[in-house]
């Protein structure tokens, strides 16, 4: 149903966005036939025609967005908030521009009120109509392909089993990039990559690429046009960057379905050569606030440069509309001193995405050649706390030098960011990425992480409370470095696989609450590491309710806290993994399998069980029957949650 949901939305948003809505001919006007001896059959018609395009024509030689229904076509109808969701087969009609779309036994023979009728070809579909996908992210790039990922919506009028008074919706748009185009690349063949926007729709997974493979380059221009059929939104969710080999560039907007939109030479800026910018959606005021009393500079639709007076901490407002495109410059070392008067903050009340240099803060006349911060907390929390930040793919950090605390809180908060820029710095300092997306609950897809040189708290809670997260980066570091990974996951309650842990050198407090409240998380990653250190485990899926299976822990050398309330709360772990260690270690095994209430299995080879809180309520709350394997020779086991759980039979290893 999720997915269906989805689906739903996204028809809705394009009606609501106000896209051009043509209605049916007379001729054309869905119309049901209740079929005589077919109970509860359904039929109406749907017209294709390329009169519902208004802004380019179609070739109806190559069919770049088919005007006609072709054999098994299908549309799906949902109804009452899609408690009915029925697909319709195409029974008549293909090769022309009028199908009749048909179901026995329909629910909806007798309904009434509104319905929206959807069509997407080649959808993939999953073990019901509600998985309901069209994948954007491989596309040809010719015309006579763009008829395969053509999205059609009608809202219409169900009475008494017939459908009326539909009005057709087209939801993509189409980006042009038109031969001889130079894209400034010396290969013959390059793939060009849209990112930053959608590549599925109806689907749960927003994020992703759109990739044209092996177009052809002479002297780095175009050897021929090249489509592609994009989402069409304005809501910031249509793609924002092209890629084209080590450069990218910035698209323009795609907000008008049923448009065209040619990639003109003079759009063809690379990213690292925009300033920092600010592109609003809606009218609101972008504030500045400027406790360090810094001078910044900024240009709006490309006007007159305007710039603070030196000292002056007073908030900088800059009102926007629609459309308007704000840029930034400075010449400042450092925005952020949270230790003594504080941090810049940039904020603004209309939603509205950001892309562009960052640098373009640091040097405002040589920041495209910038890869170096210099000062600690150089951009902590520069946009904390921007609830309608929807998107920063198009954010260019180039910097591969890294200072401590660089990034950390950069986007705290940012409940409305879907998509993030690359972070490809591959030696990190301490604290850099810190809580940088903490608390961004719409984000689906983290970045890649491709540092192998860790520092102390580097990733702590970058990606904590981020509720929508699905899948997690990989982290390629062998070597870790203290708390480098604490509270990274903390609270991703829609992750359900686990980062692959590397590592086999650990540091203190490591892996501390790295998964905890990890609720989908079913299956944890494996730990190797046969060397401990302080705290390296603790809490580490304190919470994952939905873990069954718990890894192998097969160090036999113990440290204080190492373990503490690693499982605590997994109330679906049925058994524990072999512990090995004959001696433990100071809280080693605190809470440790406290609140596991379905855990009826624990082998425990300890036999020396002295230090202060080794076992602690380990086993406070587990199943009322159990067995608990032992040492043979061990003998001074106390009964209850601190030792082996009344009512469980005890059996020698």
């Amino acid at each position: 149903m999720k997915k269906t949901l989805r689906t739903l939305m996204m028809g809705m948003m394009a009606l609501l966005a106000g896209n051009a809505l043509t209605s049916c001919s007379s001729d054309d006007e869905p119309q049901v036939a209740q079929q005589e001896g077919k109970t509860g059959y359904v039929e109406f018609t749907i017209s294709r025609g390329a009169d519902t395009r208004v802004d380019y024509t179609f070739n109806e030689t190559t069919k770049g967005l088919d005007a006609t229904w072709s054999v098994g076509d299908q549309v799906v109808v949902l109804y009452k908030n899609n408690t009915i969701i029925e697909v319709f087969d195409l029974v008549r009609g293909a090769g022309t521009a009028t199908g009749v779309f048909a179901k026995a036994d329909s629910q909806l023979a007798e309904e009434s009120g509104k319905v929206i009728i959807q069509y997407a070809p080649g959808y993939v579909s999953g073990i019901a109509a509600t998985d309901y996908i069209l994948d954007l992210s491989t596309q040809e790039g010719t015309l006579d392909k763009l008829g395969n990922y053509d999205i059609l919506s009608f809202e219409a009028t169900l009475d008494n089993g017939k459908i009326g008074d539909a009005k057709f919706v087209a939801h993509m748009a189409i980006l042009h990039f038109p031969k001889d185009l130079d894209l400034g690349v010396s290969a013959t063949t390059a793939d060009l990559v849209l990112g930053g926007g959608v590549n599925t729709i109806g689907g749960e997974n927003e994020k992703g690429n759109i990739t044209i493979k092996n177009v052809g380059l002479t002297g780095g221009k175009l050897n021929s046009d090249v489509y592609v059929s994009i989402p069409a939104f304005t809501s910031g969710m249509s793609p924002t960057t092209l890629k084209v080999g080590d450069t990218t560039f910035a698209l323009p907007e795609i907000s008008v379905p049923g448009k065209i939109y040619t990639f003109a030479q003079e759009n063809l800026k690379a990213l690292d050569t925009v300033p920092l910018t600010i592109e609003a959606f809606n009218t609101g005021t972008i504030t500045i606030k400027n406790p360090l009393g810094l001078v910044i500079s900024y240009k709006k639709n490309s006007g007159k440069m305007a710039t603070s007076t030196a000292g002056n901490t007073d908030d900088i407002e800059i009102a926007v509309d629609n459309g308007d495109i704000v840029e930034f410059f400075g010449v400042n070392e450092t925005y952020s001193d949270p230790l003594n008067d504080g941090c810049t903050n940039i904020i603004c009340s209309a939603k509205f995405k950001l892309y562009g240099n960052i640098m373009s803060l640091i040097s405002q006349d040589e920041y495209s050649e910038k890869t170096e911060l210099t000062k600690d907390y150089t951009f902590a929390s520069l946009f904390y706390d921007n609830k309608n930040l929807t998107d920063v793919s198009g954010l260019i950090l180039p910097a591969t030098t890294l200072t401590e605390w660089c990034y950390s809180s950069m986007f705290e908060g940012c409940t409305a960011l879907t998509q993030t820029p690359d972070l490809n710095a591959t030696e990190l300092k301490k604290g850099c990425y810190s809580n940088m997306f903490e608390g961004c609950t719409a984000l689906t897809t983290a970045p890649a992480l491709p540092a192998t040189t860790l520092a102390g708290i580097c990733y702590e809670s970058m990606f904590k409370g981020c509720t929508s997260l699905e899948i997690a980066p990989a982290l390629l570091a062998t070597k870790l470095a203290e708390w480098c990974y604490s509270s990274m996951f903390n609270g991703c309650t829609a992750l359900k696989t686990a980062p692959a842990l590397q590592a086999t050198k650990l540091a203190e407090w490591c892996y501390e609450s790295m998964l905890k409240g990890c609720t989908a998380l079913t299956q944890a990653p494996d730990l190797n590491a046969t060397e401990l250190k302080v705290g390296c485990y603790s809490s580490m899926f304190n919470g994952c309710t939905a873990l069954t299976t718990a890894p192998a822990l097969p160090a036999t050398a113990l440290e204080f806290q190492c373990y503490d309330s690693m499982f605590e709360g997994c109330s679906k772990l049925t058994t524990a993994p072999i512990l090995p260690a004959t001696k433990l270690e100071r809280d080693c095994y605190y809470y440790m399998f406290n609140g596991c209430s379905k855990l009826s299995a624990v082998t425990c080879l300890a036999t020396d069980i002295t230090a202060s809180g080794c076992t602690t309520d380990w086993l406070e709350g587990v199943a009322a029957t159990g067995t608990f394997t032992k040492a043979s020779s061990m003998m001074s086991w106390e009964t209850g949650a601190s030792g082996i759980p009344s009512g469980w039979t005890i059996a020698n290893y």
